[in-house]
């Protein structure tokens, strides 16, 4: 199998150049101000910048495996350790870094913490519509892809392979089960593969797998933010070194509350609280990161006080 490196990339084009600048200057007010961003929110609002940088990653063909890629010391903070060897040994075989699949699974159901079918009817772990998993030649379903399959027909790798679709037995036990995590990891690599994600093309593969460019940022995002040393933001106009240290500082705040604030914002319900005006970083899986305001209708009854301040 060809094994790559995954490559520094130095330059960030004008658009970016702008982000950078908007995302610094938010965060630099955020901090003067002592608001915590939630670890999650962290990570994610680091995806809108990293995307749309000239490329996002660099192969040159050689070097270390995708397995033994480095995770970074977010990854460690957020990342299932008992995944991690799952997303390596899929990777491995379908030629997909297994940060990336990392991200599918965090964006997709939060490592599979939210398993619900979704209101279109995508299943199991990474979130695939019945059809993507069984195949698009079974008969009958939506535009979109969802089906009644039954359950032994969806899991049967025989029907898959009749059918043409991605799901795929990863560990061996006869069924390709979207809800089996090693199943879910495999057949997320498989897609990504055959979309572009084989040879190197990733931001396709995503876009493959949710025609959404929020959605490619996102998952773009924490794959570089897992992958350590995959990404090295340097020219910013302005001052790179004083840009770096306050992105590294931005970082080191949210990397210690992982584990800690599943769901925390900055942000006060009065004046008494100070932070923000009552404004704050949301990150929701529908939109990604977003400004929120705690005067909404919906904030004001679902937010319960709980602000971790940092000095």
């Amino acid at each position: 199998m060809s094994t790559y490196r995954i490559k520094p990339i130095h330059k960030l084009n004008h658009s970016a150049k702008r982000k950078s600048k908007i995302l610094l200057a938010i965060i630099a007010a955020l901090l003067a101000l002592g608001v915590v961003i939630s670890a999650m929110a962290m990570v994610s609002i680091f995806g809108i910048l990293l995307p749309d940088q000239e490329e996002v990653t660099e192969l040159d063909g050689a070097g270390v495996s995708f397995g033994d890629i480095q995770i970074s010391k977010v990854g460690e903070g957020q990342i299932p350790k008992e995944y991690i060897p799952i997303y390596k040994a899929a990777g491995e075989k379908y030629n997909i870094p297994w940060t990336l699949i990392a991200a599918i699974h965090r964006v997709e159901t939060h490592f599979g913490q939210d398993l619900n079918v979704s209101s279109v009817g995508a299943l199991g772990h990474t979130q695939f519509m019945s059809k993507t998993w069984v195949g698009w030649s079974y008969p009958g379903g939506t535009r979109l892809g969802n089906a009644s399959i039954p359950k032994n027909v969806l899991e049967s790798p025989n029907a898959i392979k009749k059918y043409g679709g991605f799901g795929v037995d990863g560990d061996g036990d006869g069924k390709a089960d979207p809800w089996n995590v090693t199943d879910a990891m495999y057949s997320t690599a498989n897609y990504l593969a055959a979309n572009g994600g084989a040879s190197g093309n990733y931001q396709k593969a995503v876009f493959a797998y949710n025609h959404a460019s929020w959605y490619v940022s996102r998952v773009m995002g924490f794959m570089n933010s897992y992958t350590s040393g995959s990404v090295e933001v340097v020219s910013i106009k302005g001052g790179s070194a004083k840009g770096s240290a306050a992105i590294e500082k931005a970082i080191q705040v949210g990397s210690s509350i992982v584990g800690k604030s599943p769901y925390v914002w900055g942000g006060g319900r009065n004046q008494s609280d100070i932070l923000g005006d009552g404004k704050f970083l949301n990150d929701s899986s529908s939109q990604g990161v977003s400004i929120g305001d705690l005067n909404n209708t919906y904030w004001k009854a679902k937010f319960n006080g709980n602000v971790r301040r940092v000095a």
